[in-house]
């Protein structure tokens, strides 16, 4: 199964986009959640405040399907 994981500021240099700029393409077994995922391309998930796809939000035991694409949000920060 394929899924594509987008994410933008720090965020996106721990991703390691390969499709594009904000972009990561993995391959992974059916089944995992988006946390295992993340955790078995080096992402740490504590980086992943929540995700969205199709315009919901889902949290990291949210279990993809085939060529999704889901858009990673870091926890907010700032002073």
């Amino acid at each position: 199964m394929i899924v594509y994981l987008k994410a933008g500021t720090q965020l996106r240099e721990h991703l390691k986009p390969d499709v594009d700029y904000y972009t990561r393409k993995v391959e992974t077994p059916e089944g995992m959640t988006l946390k295992q995922i993340l955790e078995s391309i080096g992402v740490n998930p504590g980086f992943v405040a929540f995700a969205y796809t199709d315009g919901k939000m889902k949290n990291l035991e949210y279990i993809p399907n085939d060529g999704e694409k889901i858009t990673l949000q870091p926890p907010v920060s700032g002073g």
